[in-house]
């Protein structure tokens, strides 16, 4: 019974956990988006001062991720509306999809600030008026606070996200641990009732078996008795016979008696 209470309690902090994973992929995905919003806004702004088409590649590239990271979070949301969460349910297999797909975008997004801001530098290069110099620097300070800003919010995440793993791990082993047990305890309950059974039935068995073997020594003994008494008693038609027998000399007796007398007489 306790095994059952523990097994339910660390469910229900693993559904914590994964509360809190899916709450900083929602920051993740939101920071991202916002991200990649003010890197389109600048590559466009230097597309338009400067009146050349080298910025068209950087609004591609960012226009491709915003679409990635706008697909994510629709999928995120789906996460969010789910319920029944545990770490053997097959929510916790998309979390784990959806954090590859996170890093894989925010490298996508270091990677598109990269492109950005080596296109900037590279502009400074040509002959530029004063305005459009300055414009470029401008836009190159902020390019550095969204590459510090990025940074920080990635480490940041990293180390909830590692907490929040830790934290499953020692869960999932928790939880392997006492269906471990608890599965244990089951089979020797089965296994002791399976022997519970056998001694029943086995005992069932000595109950008939006995019963047979004291019928049998019964009818083998009233067999040997039958004989005995069969001696002792003979039959009645062997008596009737014997009687009738005794009747017939008897009669024959007196009638050989009778004649003797009568012959006397007559003499």
């Amino acid at each position: 019974m306790n095994d059952n209470k523990n097994i339910q309690r660390q469910e229900e902090q693993t559904k914590e956990v994964i509360n809190e994973i899916k709450a900083e992929y929602t920051k993740t995905a939101d920071f991202l988006e916002e991200n990649t919003d003010t890197q389109l806004k600048i590559a466009g702004e230097l597309k338009e001062e400067l009146k050349n088409n080298d910025f068209d590649v950087n609004i591609e590239e960012l226009k491709a991720l915003k679409d990635e990271i706008t697909g994510l979070k629709a999928e995120i949301k789906r996460l969010n509306e789910m319920d029944n969460i545990s770490l053997s349910s097959l929510i916790a297999k998309d979390i784990r999809a959806v954090g590859k797909s996170l890093i894989n975008l925010q490298e996508k997004a270091v990677g598109s600030i990269k492109h950005l801001y080596d296109n900037m530098k590279h502009q400074l290069t040509y002959s530029l008026t004063k305005a459009q110099e300055k414009f470029v620097e401008m836009k190159i300070g902020i390019v550095k606070g969204l590459v510090n800003s990025m940074q920080s919010f990635i480490k940041e995440q990293q180390k909830k996200l590692n907490n929040c793993l830790e934290k499953l791990d020692t869960l999932s082993k928790e939880i392997q641990k006492d269906e471990e047990k608890l599965n244990k305890g089951n089979k020797e309950e089965i296994s002791q009732s399976d022997n519970e059974n056998k001694d029943i039935k086995s005992s069932e068995k000595t109950v008939v078996r006995n019963g047979v073997e004291r019928q049998g020594t019964n009818i083998q003994k009233s067999n040997e008795k039958k004989p005995k008494s069969m001696e002792r008693k003979p039959s009645v038609l062997k008596t009737l016979k014997e009687n009738q027998q005794k009747i017939r000399l008897e009669e024959n007796g007196k009638g050989e008696k009778t004649v003797k007398k009568d012959k006397g007489m007559e003499i």
